[in-house]
């Protein structure tokens, strides 16, 4: 693809996530700035504490932005001093379409009890995990969507305070709903 006859640059993410395991004991994971050379981020891979939020573990993105790296960041693959594979490439424009397809399906997201109407009107959320398959599955079923999937969107410490369902309609395309 070109951009005003200039080919279109092949983007990377800036920091490179590789891991090091030079003898049976050792795991860790680390981050290489592709604009240095030089590692930004090492620890212990194998250590609950570090990868658990159970253990009180920080994601790597909240740890790089603590030292001011977004970890999303994205570089030309021309300006990386680290030999990059064309496949990663690839891969980043994969990931970046299906991130903008997710983004369009939840913005067009609908209630699934205001969809399903008078098919819903028994649900409780307060006994979601009844209800999803014995209420709402099969009242999507019945429209003919198939591949019907629910997961949490958000919860606290008493349980879910949203739930989603994604699923195909009956025109082969992914939607998504939402509850609570």
């Amino acid at each position: 693809m070109t951009i005003n006859n200039k080919p279109e640059p092949k983007m990377v993410l800036r920091f490179q996530r590789t891991t090091y395991q030079p003898d049976d004991l050792t795991y860790d994971i680390v981050y290489t700035d592709r604009l240095t050379g030089k590692v930004v981020l090492q620890y212990d891979g194998a250590d609950l504490a570090n990868t658990s939020a159970a253990y009180g573990a920080i994601s790597d993105k909240e740890c790089l932005r603590r030292k001011g790296l977004n970890i999303d960041e994205e570089i030309d693959i021309d300006r990386s001093v680290i030999k990059v594979d064309q496949g990663e490439v690839d891969h980043l424009i994969l990931i970046k379409a299906e991130k903008a397809k997710r983004a369009e399906e939840e913005e067009a997201a609908q209630d699934i009890l205001k969809f399903l109407g008078k098919d819903a009107e028994k649900y409780d959320f307060a006994k979601w995990y009844l209800g999803e398959d014995n209420i709402l599955r099969p009242a999507l079923e019945k429209r003919g969507y198939k591949a019907i999937v629910f997961y949490m969107i958000e919860e606290d410490s008493f349980g879910p305070l949203m739930r989603g369902i994604v699923a195909t309609d009956p025109n082969g395309n992914r939607v998504r709903f939402y509850c609570g």
